[in-house]
């Protein structure tokens, strides 16, 4: 192989895994050339389209990603200690670490929706139909015959 063509998402992070590929790749065979597509949707006129003008992938996006993955980490842990060291103490049954995230808030979000949609579920009657039928031995198929 001599070339390699990255069919990612077309985002910041699939710029970040594409360079992961890339770096395994090039282990592999240091003078692959590697180019990328672009695309938006995975309609034939598209997908042509990012066929025709495969551009080299962008270095600045993966190293966006780095950065901000690095920014989360930190801020994460600073505020983590910095939030366990205040609150710790303040309330009753806070005992441990008070753990903060830039994504834990979103994603809590979504698991308090989802357990308030199960919450509210209400059972309703479900009806299955089985439907059972013999032929008599040698029947034709389409045949009357029980």
């Amino acid at each position: 192989c001599h070339e390699l063509h990255l069919w990612l998402d077309c985002d910041r992070e699939g710029e970040a895994i594409g360079f992961e590929v890339v770096d395994v790749c090039k282990r592999a065979n240091p003078r692959l050339q590697i180019r990328r597509a672009r695309f938006s949707a995975l309609i034939p006129r598209d997908i042509f389209h990012a066929l025709a003008n495969l551009v080299p992938p962008d270095q600045r996006l993966a190293d966006a990603v780095s950065a901000r993955s690095e920014i989360d980490l930190r801020l994460g842990a600073a505020f983590t200690r910095f939030q366990t060291l205040t609150l710790q103490d303040q309330y009753e049954g806070l005992d441990g670490l008070l753990s903060y995230g830039p994504c834990q808030f979103p994603t809590m979000w979504f698991v308090v929706q989802r357990a308030a949609r199960i919450d509210a579920f209400v059972r309703e009657p479900f009806y299955a139909i089985e439907v059972e039928h013999r032929k008599a031995l040698g029947a034709p198929l389409g045949s009357e015959a029980e």
